[in-house]
């Protein structure tokens, strides 16, 4: 059983955190990757294996996965955009566990593990 000052902090915890959420900014699922490519031209140092370095952003819509050209200069945009939704579902992980602790320590009835005789 939660103690009720134990109570209070967890909830305390909790608004913490929806006002966080409620604080977050544009976002977006992805990740931001490399890829080799060749570009075609036959004297090209690609055509001999080392091919040329692609900024990419990969995301899984609906079972499929999208992939975009970035560029550096797109990349650095988008970069902030995916850390803020890794940043909603920290938060979004931390809300579950309080809530979960407050479920627990909610229960009815007695001690656990006592069995009527």
């Amino acid at each position: 059983m939660v103690t009720p000052h134990h109570r209070r902090k967890l909830e305390q915890q909790r608004d913490g955190l929806l006002a966080e959420l409620r604080g977050l900014g544009n976002l977006m699922r992805g990740s931001i990757g490399e890829v080799g490519v060749k570009c075609g031209r036959p004297g090209c140092v690609c055509a001999q294996g080392a091919k040329h370095r692609k900024v990419h952003l990969s995301v899984n819509l609906h079972g499929r996965t999208r992939s975009c050209y970035l560029g550096r200069d797109r990349a650095a945009r988008v970069a902030p955009l995916i850390a803020e939704y890794e940043r909603a579902w920290r938060l979004i992980n931390a809300l579950t566990t309080v809530n979960l602790e407050l479920l627990r320590g909610a229960r009815s009835g007695g001690p656990r593990g006592r069995r009527a005789r």
